[in-house]
């Protein structure tokens, strides 16, 4: 297990760090995709920080492989459980969420997405950062974050999405893209896809 998902005030930190001013707005701006009294899963959630942000009489379900993240949310009173989306089976859900969690699965992006989108009943949200400190300039930095951020055995930690490379990924789901943009201020690319829209 990475270093900074096996600390998760580091990890915390870390995230402060990246997206400063716009921590809360990458919350809400998914949160506000979220009908009214939705069934919600929230895949690779981290400590489930997101259920602070949902509208009201949601039915919230994060899952998450990390033992932090899991003592963090349990102190919390998040409804976050164990649960390793590379061996299990996804469970079926009115929306399912990603948050800048899908460049964990590199190379295998594409299946990921597939399964996602199948758990999802009515709608699926992702967000996913363009911008890292993996690509840093400064001397270590970039190995260094990249070998703390792996978080499987699938990913080396360097890789990071571009832009392009999510408008392409997503551009097989057209026909169900209710929205793209970018949000956090051009940190992250937000999608989200509704089955019952085609």
């Amino acid at each position: 297990m990475a270093f900074f998902y096996a600390n998760s005030r580091v990890y915390h930190l870390l995230m402060a760090i990246t997206y400063r001013r716009h921590r809360a707005e990458r919350f809400r701006a998914v949160a506000e995709w979220v009908p009214e009294g939705a069934q919600v899963l929230d895949v690779c959630c981290g400590d489930g920080a997101l259920v602070e942000h949902m509208p009201p009489n949601v039915s919230y379900r994060g899952l998450d492989r990390s033992s932090a993240f899991l003592c963090t949310a349990r102190k919390r009173g998040r409804p976050v459980e164990r649960f390793d989306v590379c061996s299990e089976s996804l469970p079926k859900s009115q929306v399912v969420i990603c948050q800048v969690s899908l460049y964990q699965f590199y190379p295998l992006v594409d299946s990921m997405l597939a399964r996602l989108f199948e758990a999802a009943t009515q709608r699926l949200i992702v967000s996913e950062s363009v911008w890292s400190l993996t690509r840093s300039k400064l001397p270590l930095v970039a190995p260094l974050i990249a070998w703390a951020m792996r978080a499987n055995d699938l990913s080396d930690g360097f890789y990071r999405f571009t832009a392009e490379d999510l408008d392409r990924l997503f551009a097989v789901y057209r026909p169900f893209l209710r929205y793209q943009g970018s949000i956090c201020g051009g940190l992250d690319r937000l999608f989200v896809l509704d089955k019952l829209s085609r």
